[in-house]
Formats: structure tokens, C-alpha cells, sequence
């Protein structure tokens, strides 16, 4: 393959990547992320240089979705527990 055609292949690569990041973003986004998440994604989306070197670790538990979640269940469990006494 000569060196356009190589060109050719990684700007596609970049291009379909960008778009990954932008979906995932959007993903990230409905599960309330973290913002250094939210971040990163953006940035990668975007073709911008990275504002943090990781987002890592995280946990589901970092994410606002999930920790509304099991305060819902933890609250459910209560008012089920308490009837039933």
C-alpha cells in the first residue's frame, strides 16, 4: 500500500474511534459519570489532547445513576422490611 493509501486508512481509523468516544460520551453522560470521565471522552471525541492522563479507577458506584440507584433499593428494602416486622 503506498503512503497515501496508509494515510487514507489511519484518518478513517481516527475518524471511526472519534466517533466511539462520542457515543460513549453520551453513554457516560446518562450513567452520571464522573466529570474526569466526561472529560476525557470529550476531549478524545473531539481530537483535543487529553485534560486528565486517566479517569481510572472508577466504580459503578462513582457514577450518580447507579448511586441513586441503590439508595432507591436501600430505601425499598427498608419500607419492605419494616412491613413485614
Amino acid at each position: 500500500m503506498n503512503h497515501e493509501g496508509e494515510v487514507g486508512k489511519l484518518r478513517k481509523r481516527i475518524e471511526v474511534l472519534e466517533h466511539v468516544c462520542a457515543e460513549a460520551y453520551q453513554f457516560a453522560g446518562a450513567l452520571g459519570a464522573p466529570e474526569c470521565v466526561l472529560d476525557n471522552l470529550s476531549a478524545a471525541a473531539e481530537g483535543r489532547d487529553l485534560p486528565h492522563e486517566s479517569f481510572l479507577p472508577v466504580t459503578a458506584d462513582d457514577c450518580d445513576e447507579v448511586a441513586q440507584l441503590r439508595t432507591a433499593l436501600a430505601r425499598v428494602r427498608e419500607v419492605v422490611g419494616s412491613v413485614g416486622a
